[in-house]
């Protein structure tokens, strides 16, 4: 049996953190679902990028699978445009660059450095 200035010891120890039980561990790893959760419940108000509406549906277009059409750039919408780079002779990043839109046919908001540069 512990003392009682151990087991306020303890106590402190938890309360700073300092030491986490495995429960709390644990609730530790589950942070990203949770985050990914939000993302999805983003994507079911509407409020996902209208740009990356536009990729996926493009992508879907040239035959290749983004997953739902939410407007998040999700791991299937990456893989696809991964793929759909890779199959162009692009620059495999799985992020939208200039080359990969204007392959695809969508015009992002970004400007480009050589637009810029001409003007």
């Amino acid at each position: 049996m512990l003392s009682k200035s151990a087991v306020y010891l303890l106590a402190g120890v938890f309360a700073l953190g300092l030491v986490q039980p495995g429960w709390a561990a644990d609730q530790t790893k589950e942070a990203p679902e949770k985050k990914m959760e939000k993302t999805e419940e983003h994507a079911r108000d509407g409020k996902g990028s209208e740009e990356i509406r536009k990729v996926q549906e493009a992508l879907k277009a040239k035959g290749e699978d983004p997953g739902s059409i939410d407007g998040i750039m999700g791991k299937k919408t990456k893989a696809a445009l991964k793929k759909f780079q890779e199959q162009n002779n692009l620059k495999a990043t799985a992020m939208l660059d200039e080359q990969t839109a204007e392959k695809l046919g969508v015009q992002t908001t970004k400007p480009s450095k050589m637009k810029e540069e001409k003007k």
